[in-house]
């Protein structure tokens, strides 16, 4: 994959200080670049940016970079890249991390929506449904359509159910979602009020 230049200009240290200041950024800045992370992830080959590379994109504060790119979607949170780090950096924990700010900073890509209809069938149903995600998904990617004849052979074959598998009581795992959409909304506020501040003019009395 043919990868833009990353420009100097598109540096934002706020964005590097506020991951810093979490839990998970208190390493970061011992990451010596080695790549075992990378070398450990079972699915960098789908990645547009490995996780070693996006630490160092961290570290630099490509805060656009980090927040469009697949990567943060893609990771399956296997934790291998975690468990073997030297430095005791936590990529997938940052990952983690990096997800609800790219959602309040209103990211859209396909990996995102496909990220938000996995959490909304799991949320309602307590358990992942093939037949429903692939046909909400294919709602929204009209590039799926491609995917039909293969999804009719599964069918024919019985691999693709349309059965619903659900939770007898999903009212914990609902509050538990609902929690996480009250956090996510208060962060977002909170955000907006910070932007919201006026600054002082240059040269206004005090």
């Amino acid at each position: 994959m043919k990868k833009e230049a990353l420009l100097a200009e598109s540096r934002d240290p706020a964005f590097r200080d506020l991951i810093l200041k979490t839990p998970v950024g208190e390493k970061i800045p011992t990451c010596m670049q080695c790549g075992i992370c990378a070398g450990s992830c079972p699915v960098s080959h789908e990645m547009d940016y490995t996780p070693r590379e996006l630490v160092r994109m961290v570290q630099l504060g490509l805060k656009q970079e980090v927040l469009n790119s697949n990567t943060i979607w893609i990771c399956t949170t296997c934790f291998s890249c975690s468990v073997r780090c030297p430095r005791g950096i936590r990529p997938t924990e940052l990952i983690e991390a990096l997800r609800p700010i790219a959602i309040a900073e209103g990211v859209k890509n396909k990996n995102a929506r496909f990220d938000s209809i996995f959490s909304g069938v799991v949320g309602k149903n307590g358990r992942a449904s093939e037949f429903l995600l692939i046909s909400k998904y294919s709602l929204k990617e009209p590039e799926m359509i491609k995917q039909v004849p293969f999804g009719l052979s599964l069918f024919a074959k019985g691999k693709l159910p349309l059965s619903i598998d659900k939770m007898e009581d999903t009212q914990e795992l609902k509050a538990i979602f609902k929690m996480a959409g009250k956090k996510q909304e208060g962060e977002s506020k909170e955000k907006e009020k910070t932007q919201e501040i006026p600054q002082p003019q240059e040269g206004a009395e005090k």
